[in-house]
C-alpha cells in the first residue's frame, strides 16, 4: 500500500434514504434532483433523512479474471493432545549463570532446542525413555529453576462451515458501522502483526506487508506453505489478513477494515502455526511466544491472534505482558467451543473477542465468560437475506489445490481481525495506548443482549464509527442543517448523530433553501477546525411538513480557518 497518512481524504458520501445499507455495492450515487425554481415557503419545519456512507468505489463481485469465491471445507477435528509430549519450557531464576544452566540440562539429560532470550526461557526436548512429568519434576526440584512447564498445542479458531456459501457482499462491515467510520478515516500507517499460519501473494494482499518472521520453522520467510497432508485446506492467515487490510478501491475482490490501497497500513505476518502430526492450523505455544516478542520489538502496535490454547502457560502470559508494556494492543479470539474463554484471550492484557451472527445474536459456537471484552461479526449458519444460505465472513485465502480464492468462513478467528482493524483506524485518529484503546472500544460499543456488559458479548458489538470518533458524543459524526455566514454556522435543525448503519434523520429543519452539514468534532472543542471531518452541500430545499432526500455531500479532513457553530 502507498502511505496516505494524514493527507486530505475526499470521500463521496451518499445521503439518500434508499441507499441505507446498500453502500457496499460500488455503484455510484444517483444524480441529485434539480431544486425547484421557486423556493418553498419559510416559517415551517421539515425533515431530512438519509444515509452517511463512504463507499469503496470499485467493491463488488469479482470478475472472471480474479480468484473466485469458495467455501471452507469442514475442518478435520484436531488429533493432537493438549500438551506437546517432547517439549519443555524452562526458566531459570535471575542471576543463574549459563554454565550452571547447562549443567542442570546435562544432569537431566535434555537437549536445548532453542532459547527465547527475552524471557530467559529454554525450550528443551524430552530425552528418550523419560516421561514429561518426570522431567518437569526434576526441573522444578532444582533451586536454580524459576519454573518449568510443558509446551502446549493450540489451534486456529475458524469454525466448521458448509460448502457453497458464495456471497457478493461483506455484510459484516455495515454491521459494525464501517461505512460511517470510513467517512472519518479510511486507514492509518499502523503496523498490525498477524500471528497465524502465514501469508502468500494474492491480488488483494500484495504490497501490504513489512518484514515478518516464521517462528514455526525458525526463519524469516512467513510464507504459508499450505497443509501437505490436506492440500484442500485453505490459508487461515490470509483470511485473517484480508479482513484487516485487503486492498480496497482496486477494482477486484474484497475490502479490508482499513480500506486497503493507499492508506499506509502494513501487516507484519508472523507464521507461528502449520501442520503438526497431520493436523492443519496447529500451533505450539513457544512459537507464538516468539512471535509476540518479535512483533513487539519490530514496531507492531496491534497484534492479532486468531488462535487459542486450552490451558495457560506462564511463558505465554509473560510474552503478552512484555508486549503490553511496550504499548502494544493485543487482540485474541475467545474460541469456538461454546464454552469458557481460551488463552491467550483469557489473559487480562489481551482484548478477548466473541463472535456474532448476521442477526447480531451470539454465534452458536462462540465461547463466553467473564473475560469477554468485545464482540464482532464472525458469521454463523444463519440466513439474514432470505436466500436460503448462511451468512459467513468473506475474505482472501489460498490453498495448494485451488490457488488464490475469496473464501467464506466463520469463527471467532474471523471476528478478531474486525477488532484489530478498527484499532488500527483508531490509532490513525490519534487514540493511542492499550488501555485507552480498549476503554474507547468498550465505551462506544453497540449494546446487545442485556444492558451493559454480559458474558456473551462483553461490552457488546464493536462500533467502528463511534470508536474512531474518540468515544465521546462530540467526537461522533453528526449531521444538521443551517446556514454558513463567513466563519459562523447558524444551526437551524436538530443535530443528530449518525447511526451505526450510517443512517440519520434530521428533524425540525427550518424550511427554505438551506445547507446540510456533516461534521465530526474530533477534539470536542465545539469548533470546526484542523483535524475534524467536515463537509456541506448548499441549496437544499427543505419543505415544511415533508421529507427531503437525495442529497450528496463531499466530506474531507478539514484544514481551513476555524468555523464556529451556533
Amino acid at each position: 500500500m502507498q502511505v496516505l497518512g494524514f493527507a486530505v481524504i475526499i470521500l463521496a458520501v451518499l445521503l439518500s434514504v434508499t441507499a441505507c445499507g446498500g453502500g457496499m455495492t460500488g455503484v455510484a450515487p444517483p444524480a441529485c434532483p434539480t431544486p425547484p425554481a421557486t423556493p418553498p415557503p419559510s416559517g415551517s419545519t421539515g425533515d431530512i433523512t438519509g444515509c452517511l456512507a463512504a463507499v469503496p468505489a470499485a467493491l463488488g463481485r469479482a470478475t472472471s479474471t480474479t480468484p473466485q469465491p469458495s467455501a471452507r471445507l469442514a475442518r478435520r477435528p484436531p488429533n493432537l493432545p493438549v500438551f506437546a509430549p517432547d517439549r519443555i519450557l524452562v526458566k531459570f531464576k535471575p542471576g543463574v549463570q549459563s554454565a550452571s544452566m547447562m549443567a542442570v540440562h546435562q544432569q537431566i539429560g535434555v537437549q536445548v532446542a532453542k532459547t527465547i532470550a527475552h524471557l530467559g526461557v529454554h525450550v528443551v526436548r524430552r530425552p528418550p525413555g523419560r516421561t514429561a512429568q518426570s522431567v518437569l519434576a526434576d526441573y522444578n526440584a532444582s533451586p536454580l529453576v524459576d519454573y518449568a512447564e510443558q509446551d502446549v498445542y493450540g489451534y486456529i479458531t475458524a469454525a466448521v462451515t458448509p460448502n457453497d456459501q458464495y456471497y457478493p457482499l461483506q455484510w459484516h462491515y455495515p454491521a459494525i458501522g464501517l461505512p460511517a467510520a470510513w467517512g472519518i478515516i479510511t486507514g492509518s500507517s499502523t503496523i498490525v502483526a498477524v500471528i497465524d499460519t502465514g501469508i502468500r501473494s494474492h491480488p488483494d494482499l500484495d504490497g501490504i506487508t513489512v518484514q515478518g518472521r516464521d517462528t514455526f520453522s525458525d526463519d524469516n520467510d512467513p510464507t504459508d506453505p499450505g497443509c501437505p497432508s490436506h492440500p484442500a485446506e485453505f490459508s487461515h492467515g490470509m483470511h485473517v489478513t484480508g479482513t484487516i487490510a485487503a486492498l480496497t478501491n482496486n477494482l477486484i475482490g474484497v475490502a479490508g477494515v482499513n480500506w486497503g490501497g493507499n492508506t499506509g497500513i502494513k501487516i507484519m505476518p508472523i507464521r507461528s502455526g502449520g501442520e503438526i502430526s497431520g493436523t492443519c492450523g496447529a500451533f505450539l505455544a513457544s512459537d507464538v511466544v516468539e512471535g509476540i516478542l518479535y512483533a513487539a520489538d519490530h514496531g507492531a502496535k496491534v497484534i492479532n491472534m486468531s488462535l487459542a490454547f486450552p490451558v495457560a502457560i506462564q511463558s505465554l502470559e509473560d510474552a503478552v505482558n512484555y508486549a503490553y508494556g511496550l504499548g502494544v494492543t493485543l487482540v485474541a479470539a475467545a474460541g469456538n467451543e461454546s464454552g469458557p474463554v481460551l488463552y491467550p484471550a483469557k489473559y487480562p492484557n489481551v482484548i478477548a473477542v466473541a463472535a456474532t451472527a448476521c442477526n447480531n445474536a451470539q454465534a452458536t459456537y462462540s465461547n463466553f465468560g467473564p473475560e469477554i471484552d468485545i464482540a464482532a461479526p464472525g458469521g454463523d449458519i444463519v440466513d439474514c437475506t432470505g436466500d436460503g444460505m448462511a451468512e459467513l465472513i468473506l475474505s482472501t485465502s489460498w490453498s495448494p489445490n485451488t490457488g488464490n480464492v475469496y473464501l467464506y468462513d466463520a469463527g471467532t478467528s474471523m471476528a478478531t481481525p474486525h477488532v484489530s482493524g478498527v484499532l488500527a483506524l483508531m490509532i490513525g485518529r490519534g487514540i493511542t495506548g492499550p488501555a485507552t484503546l480498549q476503554l474507547t472500544l468498550q465505551n462506544t460499543a453497540t449494546d446487545l443482549g442485556t444492558p451493559g456488559w454480559d458474558p456473551e458479548f462483553g461490552w457488546c458489538l464493536v462500533n467502528a464509527a463511534a470508536a474512531v470518533g474518540g468515544g465521546t458524543a462530540v467526537g461522533q459524526l453528526r449531521v444538521f442543517s443551517g446556514m454558513l455566514n463567513g466563519t459562523v454556522i447558524t444551526r437551524e435543525s436538530d443535530i443528530v448523530t449518525v447511526a451505526n448503519t450510517g443512517a440519520f434523520a434530521i428533524t425540525n429543519a427550518q424550511a427554505g433553501q438551506k445547507s446540510v452539514f456533516a461534521w465530526q468534532d474530533f477534539n470536542g472543542n465545539g469548533v470546526v477546525d484542523a483535524g475534524d471531518y467536515y463537509g456541506k452541500v448548499d441549496a437544499v430545499n427543505v419543505v415544511g411538513g415533508a421529507t427531503t432526500a437525495g442529497v450528496h455531500v463531499l466530506v474531507q479532513r478539514y484544514s481551513g480557518p476555524p468555523i464556529s457553530v451556533l
